[in-house]
């Protein structure tokens, strides 16, 4: 599978190089050094094959040298700007304003370095080379992994309670599949004035074809029957509550439920 990603990330670049003739093809020294990090992922392809070595490395890495030989000019960086927002109190990005290096998969390619931020009032993953804010094509997210989280792109299917196409947090994946969804809604305060952003946070539950929202403990145990009596003594063993701890309750009582009914 790693060796397919390498391959894949060859071809990547293949077409990497055919924009950057299109567009700087002054720049030689850029292209030559470009051609060379090519030439060498197809060589360590190869070697893939015959030896054991630390794959994820040699793609990050790999990745981490395309990025620094062709800068700007990645295909990564194609995009809209992104729009600026209302001078509000707080700002609608997850945890933090300013850009965070995160691991990035965009349409295959595994950007180890990328620096994003997640809009969650408008559900766009934004992109900085530096020198300007770009708004990454949705459909083109594979995963990133930003503040702690694993941010998936998920599209809206026909299962019945299934949540809408965005930008979701993925707690949990076996049988039984977990999503958090945040969102930050503008709001005006016609008493004081005030301009802020209202986080609001959803949890949606996969099991046996129908997506359930989850809005508190009791409507988790419901869902995971039979183990309702078994679930609720291992909740209060770890004192969770579900509105202070709902990440931790949900994901460790799901994954208690696949190990009871033997799902995994």
């Amino acid at each position: 599978m790693e060796l397919k990603k390498v391959l894949l990330l060859c071809n990547i670049l293949f077409l990497h190089l055919m924009l950057l003739i299109k567009h700087s093809y002054k720049n030689v020294k850029i292209m030559k050094r470009a051609c060379y990090l090519l030439l060498s992922l197809i060589f360590w392809s190869g070697c893939l094959l015959a030896q054991s070595v630390d794959r994820r490395q040699l793609i990050d890495s790999s990745a981490v040298e395309y990025l620094r030989i062709v800068g700007s000019q990645s295909a990564l960086y194609y995009g809209k700007a992104q729009e600026g927002h209302p001078r509000t109190t707080n700002h609608p990005y997850l945890k933090d304003a300013l850009f965070t290096k995160a691991r990035l998969s965009y349409f295959g390619v595994i950007y180890p370095e990328a620096l994003l931020r997640l809009d969650l009032s408008r559900d766009e993953l934004i992109v900085s080379p530096g020198f300007r804010n770009i708004v990454l094509f949705s459909e083109n997210v594979d995963f990133a992994e930003l503040h702690g989280r694993h941010i998936i792109y998920f599209r809206r299917d026909s299962l019945p309670g299934s949540p809408s196409t965005g930008f979701y947090f993925l707690l949990h994946s076996g049988k039984c599949r977990v999503l958090e969804k945040q969102t930050a809604v503008f709001t005006f305060s016609s008493s004081t004035g005030e301009q802020y952003y209202a986080l609001s946070t959803n949890f949606y539950l996969y099991k046996d074809g129908i997506y359930h929202t989850i809005r508190n403990k009791r409507g988790l145990l419901k869902v995971l029957h039979p183990y309702k009596k078994e679930l609720k003594r291992f909740i209060s063993a770890h004192r969770w509550q579900f509105r202070h701890d709902a990440e931790e309750l949900i994901k460790q009582t799901v994954s208690e439920y696949e190990k009871l009914s033997g799902s995994l």
